[in-house]
């Protein structure tokens, strides 16, 4: 009987240090990591990419070929934060104020009354962990609607969107998400809500 005991015990103490260490690999595998060269030198590379417009090399080298990429944006028809996905950028603008990447956060105004006042409180080139949940908030809702509409794989992506991402700013250009998938970073999402004033 204390045998059996015992053998409980050892088997729970196992399976728990086992069940322990597997949650935290898993949590490990899904935080940002550090800013890195790699991660600099790649927006450097992006930035070139985008001032020559080269839209070709910017889709082969900096778009998932798996993931492919998000857009979130407000409807025309509803005013409503929506999303597409894709796997190619079809447009850029080559507007590049700084090639100089800073890591801190700017903030975008919004100002009806004063031209002054309307857009970023600075210009240039940011690299921020400022993610917004949009994707996982839309299918929030969708699922209401109707459950079960995304494939687990998706939700998964999502989840990696948006815990390991950061946030590049090319101001009076465009905002990406940038995540890093099979050692490599990609542009994952296109936020154009953050510069969106409509209500």
């Amino acid at each position: 009987m204390i045998k059996n005991i015992f053998a409980i015990f050892i088997f729970s103490l196992l399976f728990v240090a086992c069940s322990t260490n597997e949650l935290s690999k898993q949590e490990k595998e899904v935080q940002r990591q550090e800013v890195s060269k790699e991660l600099l030198s790649d927006i450097s590379y992006i930035l070139f990419l985008l001032k020559q417009k080269d839209l070709d090399n910017l889709n082969s080298r900096f778009i998932n070929p798996k993931i492919g990429l998000y857009e979130v944006y407000k409807s025309d028809i509803e005013n409503k934060i929506t999303f597409k996905h894709s796997y190619e950028i079809d447009e850029i603008v080559d507007i590049i104020d700084s090639f100089e990447i800073k890591q801190e956060i700017i903030i975008f105004n919004c100002s009806p009354y004063n031209d002054a006042f309307y857009g970023w409180n600075k210009d240039g080139t940011f690299l921020t962990t400022q993610i917004k949940p949009y994707l996982s908030q839309i299918i929030q809702e969708q699922n209401k609607i109707t459950p079960n509409k995304y494939k687990i794989e998706e939700l998964a992506n999502i989840a990696l969107i948006e815990k390991t991402s950061y946030e590049l700013i090319v101001t009076n250009n465009v905002i990406f998400y940038l995540t890093k998938i099979d050692n490599l970073w990609y542009i994952t999402l296109i936020d154009k809500i953050k510069t969106d004033c409509s209500k």
